[in-house]
């Protein structure tokens, strides 16, 4: 068999904490030994809400160290690493196809707790990694505290003779120190901020972390919850958040000496923490179970003796060093990437000296479901992440708008189904229509995500979800809603596995349900279909429309205006702008209107999509203030006058223009308002003013979250769902 990877890890590449910071340096040290790695990503049912891949991991694909495989293409191996046994509870919903001549199950986390409650099924995990590698796994324990489990089961799993003990790199921890560094000694302590990683009660935490006044106390990974429950914090503490400035390097190079006790429930597997302490040369106090793992390269205590324990070590600098220099070689000795590298080839020897290639099988589909909506945000939206996605994942849409031919123009496949407001259908039938023409859909084009821009989850839309055991359902959604509304929509949350929510510029005043609604939402930068590098200067735009070069151009942009009647406004506006001399009026026509509206003859109709790209062709717009526009404005450094559609269906766009106005981004009219029109026109026609609003837009962040969204929906379409029985 010619390997196509030296190792191929298979994993839930999410996990937050220590599992995939191992994983992470394992990647590191194979990279550098010359082995080359793929990754399979799962989607395990531990962690309930969208999670991005871990940074370090995603730091380590984007770095070519190692590459994030297609899961359905074929690939053979010379070591399969399994890593966390609940990633294993159910099998993938879609079969993987790894030939690999070493198995093995990195065991991250104990059988049972203390009190012998069970945190999995080794049976059924045991069952399921056979099914999916082909033969039997061998279990590998990454400490004796999960081995010494797994050895008294009745009719254990196949063990491996040696824990798989977690690697770093000693020199990249490294900090040279001699002994206490300041007048008080600094005890600490890092880990997430789970109470099972702390002392059971708030006075046991106190005798092994005491409030005293020679002692001062740092602890990383404190959260507002477990804040509460060890108020009140001593004066002699600092408590941090998991992700502090600096890192938990930084934090270790503040401490003297690292102490760590955790709650009776808790069993520890390694304690990836505490190699890094004694990586970063602080001597370490344990309880007592951890010298089966740790031996002479630590101090032990009970719970009354720890902080007796710190103060002799704080006392004597000769025996501080040598708790220190103790700590640092069994890293270098046991837990190192030289001892990972060891391993890896005591099981399939040295690096292959040929790659095979590694052909990816299709792009992967997703399915991007866009609403009808009264203008073309959600087909906007759709096509700008649709535009940003890799190479590996093939955009399809299915859209219910009547703006499916920008679609098919814009180089994708199509599927148009009418809304059952242009049918004049009933809303069951036409539900149970939709789940029976998606479910052919999805059955065609095999999605591995569905990617829903819209304001309601269609009921037919949510059965289908629920059927397509393989795919992710992804809920794009814009802010803004007005309060009072979307209770039943929100409710269908449930259906989704994430949330995309791209930024909106106006957010701090959004007081809509969607704020309250944020468990599975990804938060974006503003999206956006073109990037301001794709953006036409002004003269180029000018003459691409035809418009003069020495006028001031005007553009009105109002909106399809299918539901909310702009007519007053537009008139008015036209009244005022024709009788200026040198003024040029442009007026963009919905593709999907309606109504045709009669222009004077000295108006230019434009009719074109998108429309942002042109829009540095004028001095300023008048323009409604849905998303995309409002965006597309601001963005682009264009003045704007912005009229809310304020119809009740639509988003709160008068809170949104209004906010714009207050911060002098642009201007704000109500159509119930027009007596303000000539004012607020005055001012648009003033280059003064123009520039200023400009200097203002200037300083906005141009990040356009499209980019980001197409890859959070690049990552789950090679993320395979392992987190529901079949």
């Amino acid at each position: 068999m010619q390997r196509q990877q030296d190792i191929v890890i298979v994993a839930d590449l999410r996990f937050p904490g220590g599992t995939s910071t191992a994983i992470a340096a394992e990647i590191e040290a194979q990279a550098r030994a010359g082995y080359r790695t793929g990754l399979i990503a799962l989607k395990a049912p531990v962690l309930k809400y969208p999670h991005p891949i871990h940074p370090k991991i995603r730091a380590a694909i984007d770095a070519g160290w190692c590459e994030l495989l297609d899961p359905e293409t074929p690939v053979s191996a010379g070591l399969a690493l399994l890593h966390h046994p609940q990633t294993l509870e159910h099998l993938p919903s879609r079969p993987l196809r790894v030939d690999a001549e070493e198995r093995r199950l990195i065991v991250h986390q104990p059988v049972v707790d203390a009190e012998g409650a069970p945190f999995f099924d080794w049976r059924r995990i045991d069952r399921n990694a056979a099914a999916l590698l082909g033969e039997r796994v061998v279990w590998c324990p990454v400490g004796p505290a999960v081995r010494r489990q797994l050895e008294q089961l009745r009719d254990p799993p196949l063990l491996a003779p040696e824990d798989w003990h977690n690697v770093l790199d000693p020199d990249a921890w490294r900090t040279r120190r001699h002994g206490v560094a300041g007048p008080l000694p600094v005890i600490g302590r890092h880990s997430r901020p789970d109470p099972l990683k702390w002392p059971g009660t708030r006075a046991e935490t106190l005798l092994i972390y005491p409030e005293a006044d020679d002692l001062r106390v740092r602890a990383l990974g404190v959260d507002a919850a477990l804040a509460d429950r060890l108020a009140p914090i001593p004066a002699n503490w600092q408590v941090l958040p998991f992700a502090a400035e600096g890192g938990v390097l930084e934090f270790l190079r503040g401490l003297d000496v690292y102490v760590y006790f955790h709650h009776p429930r808790w069993v520890e597997a390694f304690g990836r923490g505490l190699i890094e302490a004694m990586a970063a040369g602080l001597p370490i106090v344990l309880p007592r179970h951890f010298e089966a793992l740790f031996g002479e390269a630590a101090s032990y205590a009970e719970p009354a003796q720890a902080a007796p324990t710190v103060r002799a070590l704080s006392e004597d600098p000769h025996r501080w060093r040598e708790r220190s220099e103790a700590g640092e070689v069994a890293v270098r000795n046991r837990f190192s990437y030289p001892r990972h590298v060891a391993r890896l080839a005591e099981l399939i020897g040295a690096p292959s000296p040929r790659r095979a290639s590694y052909r990816p099988r299709r792009p992967r589909t997703v399915l991007f479901l866009t609403s009808n909506g009264v203008g073309l945000g959600h087909v906007t939206r759709g096509l700008a992440i649709a535009a940003r996605c890799p190479a590996n994942v093939e955009p399809v849409f299915v859209t219910l708008s009547q703006g499916a031919r920008l679609i098919e123009e814009a180089g994708y496949r199509t599927e148009y189904l009418p809304f059952h407001a242009y049918l004049g259908a009933e809303v069951e039938r036409w539900n149970r229509h939709l789940a029976r023409e998606l479910a052919e859909i999805v059955a065609f084009y095999d999605p591995s995500v569905i990617a829903f821009d819209g304001n309601t989850p269609y009921s037919g839309l949510v059965q289908t979800l629920r059927r397509a055991r393989g795919a992710w359902g992804v809920w794009v959604r814009r802010g803004f809603w007005r309060e009072g509304e979307g209770k039943a929509a929100l409710e269908r949350e449930g259906a989704f596995e994430a949330v995309i929510e791209p930024a909106d510029l106006a957010e701090i005043v959004d007081q809509g349900p969607t704020t309250r609604s944020r468990g599975r939402t990804r938060k974006v930068a503003p999206i956006r279909l073109l990037d301001a590098s794709e953006l036409l200067g002004r003269e180029e735009a000018r003459a691409r429309l035809g418009l003069p070069q020495d006028h001031v151009c005007v553009l009105l942009q109002l909106g399809a205006a299918n539901n909310f009647d702009f007519t007053a406004c537009q008139q008015r506006c036209l009244d005022l702008l024709l009788q200026r001399p040198k003024v040029t009026v442009a007026f963009l026509e919905s593709p999907i209107s309606l109504t045709a509206p009669e222009l004077p003859p000295a108006v230019r109709p434009l009719r074109l999509f998108p429309a942002s790209r042109c829009l540095r062709a004028f001095d300023f717009v008048v323009s409604a203030a849905g998303y995309n526009s409002f965006h597309e404005l601001l963005l682009s450094g264009t003045p704007a006058l912005f009229v809310p559609n304020e119809h009740p269906q639509m988003d709160d766009q008068r809170a949104r223009a209004e906010h714009a106005a207050r911060l002098g981004l642009g201007l704000a009219l109500r159509t119930s308002e027009l007596y303000r029109l000539v004012q607020q026109l005055e001012l648009l026609l003033d280059p003064d003013e123009r520039a200023a609003m400009r200097a203002r837009m200037a300083r906005l962040d141009l990040t356009n979250g499209a980019a980001e969204a197409a890859g959070i929906i690049a990552e789950m379409a090679l993320t395979v769902p392992a987190d529901r029985g079949g």
